[in-house]
């Protein structure tokens, strides 16, 4: 079976002229661009395309064979319409006058009618020429121009959403985005500002865009030099800006902002920064009630070992002094049963006393175990005091005992606000005055004195006496739980109240010390840091 070939279709047809069309389309959409870079190009360019031109029709023209008359006006229409059509009027003029001269000059003079018909022809038809090439060099301009404007439009347009869709992220930010700009002289601005600014800074963005003193007015003296020196920093070696500052609200008072800005070099040599301030007042707020929290806890979990320690002391202690008068009952309890078998009532009576001055010893030493443990375990409640007022207090409650003994008690303090819990400073001074009363030297009347002085920020608080006094190897001993260092019948007591002195003053973070000399006296030394 022979091969048909079936004829083009209509459509197949029809689609030749368009793909044509689409080809001369492309050439012109390629061609034209350059066209209206030539002409728009410096004079001297289309001065230059015009010589150019017309020198290459003189070397075609002397390149044709035959007679000179025939080709002598032919030869030249092609270098004028070239250079109409790239350079425009300018560039087709110069080829034409160039060609015109060269032509009467060099190659065929103007001799009679004929020649002047054809000369006159030349001139008119390139003229012509001339006219269309540069209408087609503005028309490709007006195109040209038309397009750029229509892109410029359409990017502004697409600016224009994306400043607004900027604005509307910003707006919506609980911060500020701006943009702060510094010359050379030091004048700033802020080129550009979001609108939130109001509620951040409490100036309007018009107020501080072309002068941004009234703000930078409004940042805390304390924080002034320290943002200066970070700006300065960050222009000159063009890193990353990040501060916290304080800052004058209008309407919130003192707040604290943070920034954080990428600065960029510009060519007259500023520097803007890019970047974005928020109020972080709650959040250091927050961090500073954390902060104090956890010191809180780290001083309560230190105070808790301290604690812990004492008592696990004071119950070794304790237990080894709660043992004698156990012992001494026990013991006698088994005597005053042989008394009572065999009806002596001398034995009877001296057991019963033995055993009751042993009861009596250990309640003493329960009650101030009890009394010790509450010292150690009640919660401070701080409060700011005057001193002298509560010494005077304190003194007035052991005003009993100091007349009973006669004590000669003078007070030297100054009127100072110290902080203290008053229940716990008031056992203070009871247990060191009523010290330094029951070890007083033998007939002979205890003189204290209690004087206070102020130096460095620092309270110097000291009781002193000149009673028995004790050895200095014994400072630091005489303040351990039930440590004694003289007999109970000579100075009856159970060993525990310079413990609970010893015990008040770490807990409040003071220093309690003692110094003495045997039958000279002693001194107790409070040191405590006054509230600024």
């Amino acid at each position: 079976m022979s091969s048909l070939k079936a004829p083009p279709s209509p459509a197949a047809s029809s689609d030749l002229p368009h793909a044509e069309h689409g080809r001369i389309r492309t050439i012109f959409a390629t061609l034209a661009p350059q066209l209206v870079r030539w002409y728009r190009s410096p004079l001297s360019w289309r001065i230059a395309i015009g010589v150019l031109a017309a020198a290459a029709g003189v070397v075609w023209r002397l390149l044709i064979a035959g007679e000179s008359g025939g080709h002598t006006y032919v030869t030249f229409y092609l270098p004028v319409l070239v250079a109409s059509f790239t350079g425009g009027a300018v560039s087709g003029a110069l080829t034409l006058l160039i060609s015109a001269a060269v032509a009467q000059l060099w190659l065929a003079r103007i001799e009679g009618l004929e020649d002047a018909l054809a000369f006159a022809t030349f001139l008119t038809t390139n003229s012509l020429i001339i006219v269309v090439g540069e209408a087609f060099q503005r028309t490709l301009t007006h195109v040209d121009n038309l397009e750029t404007r229509h892109a410029m439009e359409r990017l502004a347009a697409q600016n224009a959403r994306l400043v607004e869709q900027f604005g509307n992220v910003a707006l919506a930010a609980p911060g500020v985005v701006f943009s702060f700009r510094l010359d050379t002289g030091g004048f700033s601005s802020c080129p550009y500002l979001a609108e939130n600014v109001r509620n951040v800074f409490g100036v309007a963005p018009e107020e501080i865009c072309d002068n941004a003193a009234p703000m930078l007015r409004r940042i805390d003296g304390a924080d002034n030099e320290r943002m200066r020196a970070s700006f300065a920093r960050s222009a000159a070696q063009m890193t990353l800006l990040r501060e916290q500052f304080r800052y004058d609200h209008p309407s919130k008072g003192t707040i604290w902002l943070e920034t954080q800005a990428q600065p960029v070099r510009q060519a007259d040599g500023s520097t803007i920064w890019h970047g974005y301030a928020q109020d972080v007042t709650e959040r250091r707020r927050e961090e500073a009630a954390r902060l104090t929290a956890e010191r809180a806890l780290e001083q309560r979990i230190v105070e808790l070992e301290r604690v812990n320690e004492r008592l696990a002391r004071f119950a070794y202690v304790a237990s080894h002094d709660l043992q004698e008068p156990l012992r001494k009952i026990v013991a006698f309890s088994q005597m005053l049963d042989a008394a009572v078998a065999s009806s002596d009532q001398k034995d009877i009576s001296y057991a019963s006393e033995v055993m009751r001055g042993s009861a009596l010893r250990a309640r003493e030493l329960v009650e101030d175990l009890l009394v010790y443990s509450r010292v150690v375990e009640a919660p401070l409640k701080v409060q700011r005091r005057d001193l002298r007022v509560e010494i005077q207090s304190a003194l007035t409650d052991l005003s009993e005992l100091i007349e009973e003994s006669g004590a000669d008690v003078s007070l030297d303090a100054p009127c100072v606000e110290f902080e203290a819990d008053p229940p716990q400073f008031a056992r203070l001074m009871h247990n060191l005055v009523s010290n330094a009363i029951k070890f007083r030297r033998q007939g002979e009347t205890p003189r204290i004195a209690i004087h206070g002085h102020v130096e460095d920020s620092l309270l110097r608080l000291s009781v002193s006496d000149d009673g028995v006094g004790f050895e200095a190897k014994y400072a630091s001993a005489i303040f351990e739980p039930f440590k004694r260092l003289h007999s109970k019948a000579e100075y009856p007591g159970t060993g525990i109240g310079l413990a609970i002195c010893k015990t008040i003053a770490d807990r409040h973070g003071w220093t309690l010390t003692a110094r003495s000399q045997p039958l000279q006296g002693a001194t107790f030394e409070l040191t405590m840091r006054l509230p600024s």
